[in-house]
């Protein structure tokens, strides 16, 4: 392991390998610890438990993605384009390290503070919200759209769809079928006439 200084990011570092190898309910305290080379109480300094690890983990994740789609995207380009590249970010990350978004799954809904949660995913939430309300001002989808709430539902369906990817082992093909498949049903469900709801 390469040599970090601040020790918080030293555990991030050893719970993130323990997480990896040995799954959620398998990893202790201890062993992080013993793979950061820290003693016991030094971890009690930042977290309370190895779940509140994982808040932080998951924040690391979020800013990935935020900051790709930042770098990559361009709301000019229309909101078919920048679909398309969270959506590839997404799956991206999660085929690259397929236990991590799953533990980071597992410590949201085992969390009692899903407000915590959602300050995480916030950034995240606002700039797809961004590309909804330009997408709306353009003309490319349904008046009735609320950008805020709808940011939730596409990011929540996108690592969802991506998790169960990588849950039932699909090949790569497949994948890709998924990705365009799950583009189409997103712009679809902006797009469409509204069914009045009773």
């Amino acid at each position: 392991m390469a040599r970090i200084s601040n020790k918080k990011e030293l555990i991030l570092e050893s719970a993130y390998q323990i997480f990896k190898e040995k799954g959620l309910e398998d990893t202790r305290v201890s062993q992080i610890v013993k793979e950061a080379g820290i003693a016991q109480g030094t971890f009690y300094l930042y977290y309370n438990s190895k779940m509140d690890v994982l808040r932080d983990l998951a924040q690391q994740i979020i800013s990935n993605y935020t900051q790709y789609l930042t770098e990559h995207g361009d709301i000019e380009a229309g909101l078919d384009a920048n679909l398309r590249l969270a959506i590839d970010r997404i799956f991206e990350v999660n085929q690259e390290d397929r236990t991590i978004p799953s533990i980071v799954y597992a410590g949201i809904t085992r969390s009692g503070d899903i407000d915590k949660w959602r300050v995480i995913y916030r950034p995240l939430y606002d700039l797809i919200a961004d590309y909804l309300k330009a997408a709306k001002a353009n003309g490319e989808i349904r008046e009735d759209i609320h950008p805020d709430y709808y940011s939730e539902f596409v990011i929540s369906l996108i690592e969802s769809t991506a998790r169960g990817l990588i849950l039932f082992q699909h090949s790569p093909e497949e994948v890709e079928k998924y990705k365009e498949e799950l583009s189409s049903f997103i712009l679809n469900a902006v797009s469409w006439t509204p069914v009045k709801v009773i």
